[in-house]
């Protein structure tokens, strides 16, 4: 059995726009994230879903609802489905703090040389490791670890496995960092370096037991 998971990085918020750690939180999408959501839909418009999930975080709803407005081929298929298990990475005391600050801290906790920026950080250790890093530097213990990170996500997967059958198409709207966690794990910690596009879409075969990963943060091809 495989089937074909279209995941789709939510619109800008204000949170991204001025560079702002955003897990759980949930910052309004911007004009341009709004925009970002019907130009991704515009793009899958003749991608016919049999199923549409997104996390239950206001971004990802709003997202997933502008895509499915443009979309032609699915018929009454206007709402996703929620799912807390496809939320962002809960990023504990460092929620809504500035990226740059963030990095400084998870850095000098670690013992970590040479980091300016959350890229720095990305590029120099594993998804899994920078979610341990920032779990160690959380003085309230309240950023997710990669064992909680990866329970609760891997129950979604499983939920979709379960919920979908042999050649469908299934739209899920999720977040940056969840998407590269995905990336790091199962295709290549190099292509995870590259940050995911607002609105950009990734698409994944996924198998009874792997996920393949066939584009990686599209923002020009209309399918």
């Amino acid at each position: 059995m495989s089937f074909n998971l279209y995941l789709v990085r939510h619109g800008q918020t204000i949170f991204n726009h001025y560079e702002r750690m955003q897990g759980w939180s949930n910052a309004p999408l911007t004009d341009k994230g709004i925009a970002d959501g019907y130009a991704a839909g515009d793009r899958l418009e003749n991608i016919r879903f049999d199923a549409a999930y997104s996390s239950d975080l206001q971004r990802a709803i709003q997202t997933a609802e502008f895509v499915l407005s443009r979309n032609k081929q699915s018929g009454d298929l206007t709402e996703p489905e929620q799912l807390q298990q496809f939320r962002e990475q809960f990023f504990g005391f460092f929620e809504g703090l500035p990226s740059a600050k963030s990095s400084q801290l998870i850095a000098e906790k670690n013992g970590l040389k040479d980091i300016d920026t959350y890229s720095d950080i990305m590029a120099n250790l594993s998804q899994d490791e920078v979610m341990d890093a920032m779990h160690i530097a959380d003085p309230t213990d309240d950023a997710e670890d990669t064992q909680t990170f990866w329970a609760r996500l891997n129950k979604g997967i499983e939920m979709l496995r379960r919920n979908t059958r042999d050649g469908q198409n299934v739209l899920l709207v999720s977040h940056g960092t969840l998407i590269r966690n995905l990336v790091d794990h199962y295709a290549s910690h190099e292509l995870a370096a590259e940050k995911p596009l607002n609105g950009s879409i990734t698409v994944w075969e996924v198998t009874d037991d792997d996920l393949k990963l066939k584009v990686y943060n599209d923002t020009t091809t209309k399918w």
